[in-house]
């Protein structure tokens, strides 16, 4: 036997304190405390046998329900498209597209070397304008204003162009376009291609000309002529020539525009002044007759051996040209 006292037993630390008093235990509810219910009949359920649950009363210790509060009003939604979805946008490219090549097209048509690009522009704003039309008639665009100008340019550009092609076509048929804008051209005797004196030059419709005669009237201040010693300086020589215009056609010419120069070269540089004192050809030239007039020209330049004589029969005749040799000075 030991002589140290007993150790307390180990306390549960899970257990109440031993001061404290037992609680009650919670009562019965207080459906608990009213009337019996009674019996149920034999059979009867007991779950069928009570009022529907929507029908019973409230329970006890149930809050009331929460006042409902009218919300916030709402806001109109975005349009819908005829499909539900979200509307396309309007095919406004065939009708831009017709009235951009109709107006191009209009405007190339009536330019001579560019008429041939207005009809190939036309047509195309003819299909173009054409395909604009019948998409604004389904309400696919909102431009049928400018697919019906398309069309109507492209056809005013089609016409205009095939007109002026035409037009170029029987232009270029009838030399309308050759060189000498229309005028009548010599047969021979063309810019760079002199005749020989005494040689003659026939154009179209039968009036021919010929430069012959040369002759050296002796010094210009000499020459027989009212305005030789007006017209030449002292030292310088003269030249003579006859230039003869005759009608072998069946009309009358008219003469009144008709034109003689002689230059001292090929060039034209150096126009020869005319002393003969004559107004040149004047008048009409009935079928069958012919006219002569004789020209006097200054030659200053001694070493000048030949001259360029130009005649042109009129406004419509183109000029045809002679080499005339200047003549050796009498000694």
């Amino acid at each position: 036997m030991s002589d140290q006292p007993d150790s307390p037993a180990p306390r549960n630390p899970w257990a109440p304190p031993a001061d404290v008093p037992p609680q009650a235990g919670p009562g019965p509810s207080p459906a608990d405390t009213g009337p019996p219910l009674p019996p149920l009949a034999p059979g009867t359920d007991h779950y069928a046998a009570g009022p529907p649950y929507d029908q019973q009363g409230p329970h006890p210790g149930q809050y009331p329900p929460y006042e409902q509060y009218p919300g916030y009003p709402g806001y109109p939604g975005y349009p819908m498209g005829p499909y539900g979805g979200w509307t396309p946008s309007p095919r406004n490219g065939y009708g831009l597209t017709a009235l951009v090549l109709g107006i191009v097209g209009a405007v190339l048509s009536v330019m001579c070397f560019f008429a041939v690009l207005g009809a190939p522009l036309g047509i195309a704003a003819i299909i173009f304008g054409i395909v604009g039309r019948r998409i604004a008639k389904r309400g696919e665009s909102t431009n049928p204003g400018q697919a019906l100008a398309g069309l109507i340019l492209g056809i005013v550009a089609t016409v205009l162009s095939a007109g002026m092609l035409i037009t170029i076509g029987v232009s270029i048929g009838n030399g309308w376009l050759d060189e000498g804008d229309g005028m009548r051209k010599p047969d021979q005797g063309s810019y760079g291609s002199p005749l020989s004196v005494g040689e003659t030059a026939e154009y179209d419709g039968g009036l021919q000309v010929t430069v012959a005669d040369v002759q050296d009237p002796g010094p210009a201040q000499t020459a027989e002529s009212a305005e030789g010693a007006a017209g030449a300086e002292g030292g310088d020589s003269a030249l003579k020539f006859t230039v003869t215009l005759k009608n072998t056609g069946g009309d009358t010419q008219n003469l009144d525009y008709a034109d003689v120069s002689a230059y001292a070269d090929q060039a034209g540089d150096n126009p020869l002044k005319d002393i003969s004192g004559q107004d040149g050809f004047s008048g009409q030239l009935a079928p069958g007759a012919e006219r002569s007039l004789d020209f006097i020209v200054v030659v200053p330049d001694p070493s000048t051996d030949s001259v360029e004589v130009d005649v042109s029969p009129g406004d419509s005749y183109d000029y045809a040209y002679w080499d005339v040799p200047v003549p050796v000075p009498a000694s």
